[in-house]
């Protein structure tokens, strides 16, 4: 019992408190927002010590959380190494999501739904084409070198051409976020066809199963697996080809958050709008780990 309320992270826990209530020589927001961020991250280190359920330290992780969010607020209030138009205290960022949050609602599912369509066409046309591709010998050999070339060019470098001939935004975004994520699943697909294991093919031809079963009941299952847990990589990937789309020419969305009041010098937005990113893409990502657990229990069994 001691030993869940005496440690490191706690008492950092008690100083990022403390400190949010030292106001300094300039104008400074409500902490409650920001002491609730914090308490919430302490009610899951608690969690964690009473359950003794989690891998690792989790100790070290939390009071890495509390150690930053102390050396921001100290660097902020006291340090000054930056101007705090710059680099504002934590206290005054976290005050931004009881403001804004209605904007920020609405640019959350405005990306949200760019990310779906984008994310999910080019999985989906990337999949199907590479099972095709990778199952004919000859197309496979035509057509790799091609698709390694383009594969290797980074969609943001075709985001702004996009953008200045696409009919509006949403499509521009969508079909960026389409080649962004569709080049890098063909080529690993074609790679994985490929890499199917020599007897299970030999195997599934002595049935006389027609290409179609042998493309979709033999080597997509098989593949299924790699395209599974690299769908984290592609949402990441997917969020930065948006967040710089947002960037060029769109009026809503969480890229066009941080850009618009980056203009404006807000900088207390900017940062609020990076965290909320960052927050999203976490979350998002849990989703697809837990998707995963539930789908692959027999890769760790």
């Amino acid at each position: 019992m001691i030993g869940i309320i005496f440690n490191l992270p706690n008492l950092l826990y008690v100083v990022a408190v403390a400190i949010s209530f030292i106001r300094p020589d300039y104008e400074m927001q409500s902490p409650i927002a920001y002491i609730i961020v914090l308490t919430l991250f302490e009610l899951a280190h608690l969690k964690s010590r009473i359950s003794q359920k989690e891998d690792g330290h989790p100790d070290d992780m939390y009071a890495i959380i509390f150690g930053i969010a102390l050396l921001w607020d100290v660097e902020a209030k006291f340090i000054k190494s930056l101007h705090y138009t710059v680099f504002p205290p934590p206290e005054n960022v976290f005050a931004i999501f009881t403001e804004d949050y209605d904007k920020m609602i609405q640019g959350f599912f405005h990306s949200i739904g760019l990310i779906i369509a984008g994310v999910g066409l080019g999985m989906f046309f990337g999949v199907f084409l590479g099972l095709l591709i990778g199952w004919n010998l000859r197309a496979r050999q035509s057509l790799t070198p091609i698709i390694n070339v383009i594969a290797a060019i980074p969609a943001l470098v075709y985001a702004p051409y996009v953008v200045a001939v696409a009919p509006d935004f949403k499509s521009a975004s969508i079909i960026t976020i389409f080649l962004g994520i569709f080049f890098p699943t063909l080529m690993n697909m074609i790679g994985n066809v490929a890499a199917v294991d020599k007897r299970l093919i030999d195997s599934a031809k002595s049935l006389n199963l027609s290409s179609f079963d042998m493309i979709f009941k033999v080597l997509l299952p098989d593949c299924a697996i790699p395209v599974i847990t690299s769908l984290r990589i592609r949402i990441s990937a997917a969020f930065m080809i948006l967040t710089m789309a947002e960037t060029i020419g769109s009026n809503t969305g969480l890229g066009y958050y941080v850009r618009k009041w980056s203009s404006f010098a807000d900088y207390e937005r900017v940062f609020a709008g990076i965290i909320l990113i960052a927050v999203v893409v976490t979350a998002i990502n849990s989703l697809i780990k837990i998707f995963e657990g539930h789908t692959m229990k027999w890769t760790t069994a």
